[in-house]
């Protein structure tokens, strides 16, 4: 089962990635998160913020139109950023997890 929707990501990324495909990137992400984090002591609302923040970042790397990230436009380097220090921040209160990002990353956008 899918910690998150595709409606919940596009909720916080403009993306003209399908939804079907949306939904190929969570199942993505969700396997990712059970390989790397202790996903069973995590809540169900911080499994779902996780999925959904880490599937919005995975679809602006894949997207190269998506520009913007809930009602704020901005450039896609910097909604990447964005979502990746909120990743950092999760990930650094959960103890790592084994998930990290590299600045080489940005280079994406």
């Amino acid at each position: 089962m899918a910690y998150c929707t595709a409606d919940m990501v596009r909720a916080i990324c403009d993306t003209n990635i399908t939804d079907a495909n949306i939904t190929s990137l969570i199942t993505e992400t969700d396997a990712y998160m059970d390989a790397t984090l202790d996903t069973g002591s995590l809540s169900a609302t911080i499994k779902q913020l996780i999925s959904r923040t880490y599937t919005s970042y995975v679809c602006l790397r894949k997207d190269p139109t998506a520009q913007s990230i809930g009602q704020y436009s901005m450039n896609r380097t910097e909604a990447m950023k964005m979502l990746r220090a909120d990743l950092t921040k999760l990930f650094t209160s959960l103890g790592g997890g084994g998930m990290s990002f590299t600045a080489a990353s940005d280079t994406l956008a």
